[in-house]
């Protein structure tokens, strides 16, 4: 039996199976998603490479009539920065600085291994960050009395009234 091809799907965007299959699934989101809005910008208009501002990464692209095109990543504004500063320091993706705006393209030789070990590693946190993070809330643990002793029935004076265990410290011999 043979298969038929299926033919290409109008208005759709192909994306490498590398990034598919070994980046996407192994990098944080917004990395992903970055890099996803990259694929979809160049490979999705048949272009190598295309200019990007950081509104259309946020936001997206409005038509000149108020149509939306496309609602970008949906990432703040540093989510987007730090996720392009991480893809570009692994060479995932090569960026073009000009005066009218930056120019990402994908690289698609890019090492795998290399661009999930440097984005996963870029996101540990250093010890400036500890310090602004949030203290975590830490739950109480009724059960748990630690280092307090329990008073116990062979200590009974412990158990009294204030009153009487004055009185039975002072008589007491020592």
């Amino acid at each position: 039996m043979e298969q038929e091809k299926t033919p290409l799907i109008p208005n759709s965007t192909q994306l490498p199976n590398i990034i598919l299959d070994f980046v996407v699934p192994l990098i944080p989101e917004a990395e992903a998603r970055c890099l996803i809005y990259i694929c979809r910008r160049t490979f999705g208009f048949h272009k190598s490479s295309d200019r990007i501002s950081f509104s259309q990464f946020m936001k997206g692209i409005k038509d000149r009539r108020g149509n939306i095109l496309d609602y970008g990543t949906g990432l703040s504004r540093q989510a987007v920065s730090i996720a392009l500063k991480h893809l570009v320091s692994a060479e995932a993706v090569r960026v073009a600085k000009s005066r009218k705006g930056n120019h990402y393209q994908i690289n698609l030789h890019m090492d795998v291994d290399k661009v999930v070990n440097l984005v996963d590693q870029s996101r540990k946190l250093t010890r400036n960050s500890l310090r602004n993070r949030p203290k975590p809330v830490y739950q109480v643990d009724t059960q748990n009395l630690g280092n307090k002793e329990k008073s116990s029935i062979r200590d009974p004076v412990e158990n009294l009234s204030p009153m009487i265990q004055e009185l039975s410290r002072k008589m007491t011999i020592n």
